[in-house]
């Protein structure tokens, strides 16, 4: 027998294996998505993931590493060399559900539209596939429910205390769901995979007044509307248009009452970006633009700019083993190369910048894309997903 025929056969036995706990699978996806919790405030999410780790046979658990709402799982603990990581984040967003699905979100205002209750349940599912093969390890698997994926920075905690070092994590790995991509293919991507992404918070003073009487107020909301402009203007005038970056604000705060002028606005936004060149540029600009637009509209403005994550780049040696090993579990046409890096940010790329890394993307093909508040997943993607990590981690 061919050394692809061994890797397909052993890859239909997982299978066959994840499809055993299909039910479970769903019954976990479906718990997590109905009581979201956003970052580092995952407890009942954490205490859900603990409770089914301790039932698996040959876990050993660690609860609140770094982080309270942290978990990890190690299988094989006694074996040498160091471990293959296998991520998945916990947290939801602040996003009003609107899926109309009979397990909907039981918390206001907050929604797992990023698939983080599935990516956690298939997690879950290999980690249960894999005890069944324990003693065929050759190495330790440790799996992370990463608390804050969604902007707070969890795995730069997590870093930060020295994670990778505790562990003796030697790779990493992690797969999210792509709504965007043909249902079940694996995507991936050698060397940068996503893009710098920042968070820019903009604070604008003015004088408050009666809307009746503007000339008796300095309005804060005419100023946040120029800096809006005066930024857009900006990055399709100033930086080449071959190089990709993108500013965007989704979120505004100003006022409480239609006929009266605030004494503040406050706007919230993201930069995207590849060069580290471009991302310099354009926070100057943000910086010494917006307080001269306040200036000329005599009112007072200030940026506070945090560089959040860095670029995930998956490393080329690990990207050839998916390819080696993978092609026998998807088929010949399952894989693909994307050809260009994602505009999204990813605080993956924490691990990816300090171990040798590996990020995929599994197609989901579904309408709606991630963050949107009627985004859904296939639940019966569930086995697939579970039985290519608890492959991964055998044959990497």
């Amino acid at each position: 027998m061919s050394d692809n025929s061994d890797l397909s056969a052993f890859g239909a036995v997982l299978l066959a294996e994840a499809e055993g706990i299909s039910e479970e699978m769903q019954d976990w996806r479906r718990d997590f998505h109905q009581f979201p919790e956003l970052a580092f405030e995952e407890n009942i999410t954490a205490s859900k993931i603990t409770k089914v780790l301790e039932s698996i046979d040959g876990i050993e658990v660690i609860s609140g590493f770094a982080i309270p709402t942290s978990v990890i799982g190690i299988l094989g603990q006694d074996l040498p060399g160091p471990a293959i990581l296998l991520r998945s984040c916990m947290d939801a967003l602040a996003v009003e559900e609107e899926t109309g699905l009979p397990f909907s979100s039981c918390m206001p205002g907050l929604m797992h539209a990023c698939g983080h209750d599935a990516h956690m349940a298939s997690l879950l599912g290999a980690a249960k596939v894999l005890s069944l093969h324990k003693d065929e390890l050759k190495r330790r698997v440790v799996f992370l429910f990463q608390p804050a994926g969604e902007g707070r920075g969890g795995a730069r905690t997590l870093v930060e205390n020295r994670f990778l070092e505790t562990f003796d994590i030697g790779n990493a790995a992690s797969l999210n769901w792509w709504p965007e991509m043909p249902y079940g293919e694996l995507y991936l991507r050698s060397g940068v995979l996503t893009a710098l992404s920042d968070k820019i918070h903009i604070d604008i003073r003015g004088t408050a007044g009666h809307a009746a009487e503007p000339h008796m107020a300095v309005d804060p909301v005419t100023m946040a509307s120029h800096i809006l402009i005066a930024i857009q203007t900006m990055l399709t005038r100033e930086i080449d248009p071959r190089e990709p970056v993108v500013v965007s604000f989704g979120q505004i705060e100003a006022g409480l009452a239609y006929n009266v002028i605030p004494e503040q606005v406050n706007i919230w936004g993201t930069l995207r970006a590849f060069n580290p060149k471009t991302r310099d540029y354009v926070q100057g600009r943000i910086e010494t633009m917006t307080p001269a637009i306040a200036k000329a509209f005599r009112g007072l403005a200030s940026v506070e700019y945090t560089r959040n994550y860095g670029q995930v780049e998956n490393d080329p040696e690990m990207v050839e083993r998916i390819l080696s090993v993978g092609i026998p579990f998807f088929g010949e046409d399952g894989i693909k190369m994307l050809k260009r890096p994602l505009l999204s940010g990813e605080d993956f790329s924490f691990f990816s910048s300090c171990v040798p890394s590996v990020f995929m993307l599994m197609g989901t093909g579904l309408e709606y894309g991630l963050h949107h508040p009627r985004y859904d997943i296939p639940e019966n993607m569930l086995p697939f997903s579970a039985a290519w990590e608890a492959y991964m981690a055998m044959k990497l």
